[in-house]
């Protein structure tokens, strides 16, 4: 056990202390705000604040743990070594900027608080972040500040060990806005699609949809089958995002009142973990979102407490409160919807600090590095490069490597076959 000392102990401190020693490197802490308590410890222990009690291992802190609410906090982004820092302090502590509030600014998602510019469909743009601005968004940066960290607080404390590599590693997440290409949609949306293969000259979809229709062939977003084949028994999980909502201008999958859809989804929750790929407007409805995941629960017959947002998160703070109130316990939509990269700058599985409230919520965020239309932006082996070299980067051991392609990447046809292929291949190399 590692005692900490510090003369205020904020709801901020408890968390992102407890973030960085013992949920990253498995440390576990007790707190002090009484010198003769630190001083009479024997074993670890660290001092954090303005100035050090006397020689033991001290960390200066900055205000921003000890505050409430968002403040407008000018930043200098400055080097430390090969990575990038902010939150410089004096020469006395042991670490040259606040790795603790530091970590808890990108964890929290401060700056999506502050003022800024949203997207067209007004969510927090990637450009408008630190981490693009200063060419760190494709590093775990916070773990990377947290490795540096433990090779410094080892040499003091050789006792530490080092936490053993998490279960949960490899994470695929397959998200299906519609289990079907052509199937199952109405009269006038075939139309419409037969129409735009005749004006885009798409020969082959011109041929393949009549014969989906007829009977002649499967359709060929209909994979479930061969994913089940392939990942049902796999060493790791493979998880199942439905869109299971009424069809919007937003929203264009497959009615959730399909039966042959609703047996879709329970054949599938039969082999895989199944949950709820939020619509879009239930970043605006805290009711649409109750009842998608209400619905989608009554027909697999189980509890849905994982969600994605199908449009990802608008800003942390909005669209996390609707998941805080319905007690959701885990959201996998912490990622860019065009950037690669980690938005919160981590790859470690975290819990949400609400700002708001200054408490630390019982919502898991998983951080996701990119989705299939972000992957879609390379060539098939540029696209693989990029998660290979994600993955083989993962600074610590509780890291996971999570990333989201929908049903539709694995369609058997001339133009997706390499990237079909790849992707396959990638996921089956990890079934150990």
């Amino acid at each position: 056990m590692l005692l900490v000392f510090c003369a205020k102990i904020s709801p901020r401190v408890r968390y992102i202390f407890h973030h960085v020693l013992t949920v990253s490197l498995g440390i576990p802490i007790d707190f002090t705000s009484k010198i003769d308590v630190f001083i009479a410890h024997a074993g670890p222990k660290l001092s954090y604040g303005k100035a050090p009690l006397g020689n033991e291992f001290f960390l200066e802190s900055v205000d921003l743990l000890f505050e409430y609410g968002i403040q407008n906090i000018p930043l200098e982004v400055k080097a430390w070594e090969e990575l990038s820092c902010f939150f410089s302090v004096g020469k006395k502590s042991r670490l040259p900027f606040d790795l603790f509030a530091a970590s808890f600014y990108l964890l929290s998602r401060y700056e999506e608080y502050l003022p800024h510019r949203k997207d067209e469909w007004g969510r927090f743009k990637a450009t408008e972040s630190l981490a693009f601005e200063n060419n760190f968004l494709e590093q775990p940066l916070v773990d990377l500040w947290i490795e540096k960290f433990f090779s410094v607080l080892i040499k003091s404390f050789p006792a530490l060990q080092k936490p053993t590599v998490s279960k949960e590693r490899f994470l695929p997440l397959i998200e299906v806005e519609s289990p079907y290409k052509y199937k199952h949609k109405s009269i006038f949306a075939n139309l419409v699609q037969w129409l735009r293969a005749i004006f885009q000259l798409d020969l082959w979809a011109f041929i393949e949809q009549p014969m989906v229709l007829f009977g002649f062939r499967k359709d060929p977003w209909d994979n479930f089958d061969l994913l089940t084949q392939y990942f049902s028994l796999s060493s790791f999980k493979l998880r199942f995002f439905f869109l299971y909502s009424s069809e919007t201008y937003m929203d264009r999958g497959i009615s959730f009142r399909n039966r042959a859809f609703q047996e879709k989804i329970k054949h599938v929750a039969d082999y895989f973990e199944t949950s709820l790929l939020a619509s879009y407007s239930t970043l605006s409805s805290e009711q649409k979102l109750e009842k998608e995941n209400v619905s989608l629960a009554s027909l697999i017959h189980r509890s849905v407490n994982s969600i994605r947002y199908a449009w990802g998160i608008i800003a942390t703070g909005e669209s996390y409160r609707y998941l805080i109130k319905r007690e959701i316990a885990q959201d996998f939509s912490m990622g860019y919807d065009d950037f690669y990269g980690y938005r919160a700058s981590t790859s470690v599985p975290f819990l949400l600090y609400d700002i708001s409230s200054e408490m630390t919520s019982s919502l898991k965020i998983y951080p996701i590095v990119c989705n299939e239309k972000i992957l879609r932006k390379y060539s098939p082996i540029e696209a693989l490069k990029k998660l290979q070299r994600s993955e083989e980067q993962l600074p610590l051991s509780k890291g996971v490597h999570a990333f989201a392609v929908s049903n539709c990447a694995f369609e058997s046809s001339e133009l997706n076959n390499s990237f079909r292929s790849l992707l396959l291949n990638y996921m089956k190399a990890h079934d150990k």
